[in-house]
């Protein structure tokens, strides 16, 4: 049964279905029927992908999320971590298994009442958690929290990127998870960068003081404003550095600011602020890395001239919500 239902999912995300076909499968996921078999069905394709992700695999994660209609807030009652129990089902299994935080939160709740907020691209969404906590989430972002913070901590749950302003309670610590990183706070404004298809998670703090795990607490680190923790996924290396704040919250600005930033990372975020698509090679840029600003309000012409004089070695034209760049030697 299990490798008939990984069957199934793995033709329904590698191909192109009508809305009916798409509700169809998405009423089929939710069901409690063989749920065990659908959760070890998902856990295995996740796994052979994992560690073999490339641009392709998250451009079909992008396309997942298209199928199942992600952007909607959902909430579930008695919610017990099996995938099907709430909506936007490939979203959750595929967006939050790629770092992790599914598993942690599979163990943290068992019978909870769980919201999930997707910001779109080209969005930014601002969210009050129900300690009075704002956050700010950037585009493309997941954010996972229950309904009401129960027991001892606030745990909340990030794909994506955000900005937290947290209400204090020295009593009840709040904590950001997002994979192999967790961030604890008493009351503070932080940031967490923590997308994907990024081989890095990144949290900055901006006031007051922070302590962030890796690796399920083995190794913690006490940070204090302007400082930032970068941990590098696949090799597990964390380092510890000064932030350039600026350019981590001039997203909350509306601004545009890549410093050190390849080709590849400079495009990813690009399809992420503006909600379109690149169609090229990008194997075929550099890792050279780049220094830009753009001002509030720039579009994805003025943008690309930009960096086309500057990178050069390439020409583009934009249709609709695609931008094809065409290499020239």
């Amino acid at each position: 049964m299990e490798n008939y239902i990984q069957k199934i999912i793995s033709v329904f995300t590698a191909s192109k279905h009508s809305e009916k076909v798409i509700e169809e499968v998405h009423q089929w996921l939710v069901d409690k029927e063989y749920s065990d078999e659908k959760e070890a069905a998902l856990h295995t394709l996740w796994s052979e992908t994992e560690g073999k992700a490339d641009a392709g695999t998250w451009a079909s994660l992008s396309n997942v999320y298209n199928k199942i209609g992600a952007g909607q807030q959902k909430t579930v009652r008695k919610f017990r971590m099996q995938i099907w129990q709430y909506a936007a089902v490939a979203v959750v299994v595929l967006a939050v298994a790629i770092s992790g935080t599914f598993f942690y939160a599979k163990n943290m709740y068992s019978e909870v009442a769980m919201i999930e907020k997707f910001t779109p691209a080209g969005g930014m969404i601002t969210i009050e958690l129900p300690d009075g906590s704002k956050v700010q989430t950037n585009s493309g972002t997941l954010l996972l929290y229950p309904e009401a913070f129960k027991g001892d901590t606030r745990t909340v749950y990030l794909v994506g990127e955000a900005n937290f302003k947290v209400k204090k309670d020295p009593e009840k610590p709040f904590i950001v998870r997002s994979g192999s990183m967790a961030v604890t706070a008493l009351g503070t404004e932080f940031n967490v960068g923590a997308y994907p298809e990024s081989n890095e998670i990144v949290a900055t703090l901006l006031h007051g003081k922070i302590k962030v795990d890796c690796d399920e607490e083995r190794r913690n680190y006490i940070l204090h404003p302007g400082q930032q923790i970068i941990y590098q996924k696949n090799s597990g290396q964390v380092v510890l550095a000064n932030a350039d704040v600026e350019a981590v919250t001039a997203w909350q600005k509306g601004l545009y600011i890549f410093r050190g930033d390849t080709m590849k990372e400079i495009i990813a975020e690009l399809e992420r602020r503006f909600n379109i698509t690149f169609q090229c090679n990008i194997s075929h840029f550099s890792n050279d890395k780049y220094n830009f600003s753009f001002r509030k309000n720039s579009d994805i012409g003025e943008i690309m001239d930009i960096m086309k004089e500057v990178v050069g070695g390439f020409d583009y034209k934009i249709e609709e919500n695609v931008c094809y760049i065409k290499l020239i030697k």
